[in-house]
């Protein structure tokens, strides 16, 4: 799956980069799946900023071992099991 996914590693740089002040518990990580994608996106709390894709694959569907290959590659257990991804 590693080669057919898409992602975002430095969510803290990628947030930097659009000039939006990063609070890791302002954010929470969406996931969406069909039959044959998996996107992954942040979401500010209150929906006052614009949401953030930060992972996208067209040739892997939702499956545990696909979703723990998103949730190490993006880092989500440095956020302590919360769904926030620092």
């Amino acid at each position: 799956m590693e080669r057919d996914l898409v992602l975002c590693t430095d969510i803290d740089g990628l947030i930097q980069t659009l000039n939006i002040n990063h609070n890791p518990l302002d954010w929470w990580l969406f996931t969406d799946s069909s039959k044959l994608s998996l996107k992954a996106i942040l979401f500010h709390n209150g929906n006052t900023l614009p949401s953030i894709p930060v992972g996208h694959s067209v040739h892997n569907k939702e499956s545990y071992e696909n979703m723990n290959i998103l949730m190490d590659a993006i880092s989500y257990d440095k956020s302590n099991g919360k769904s926030v991804v620092t």
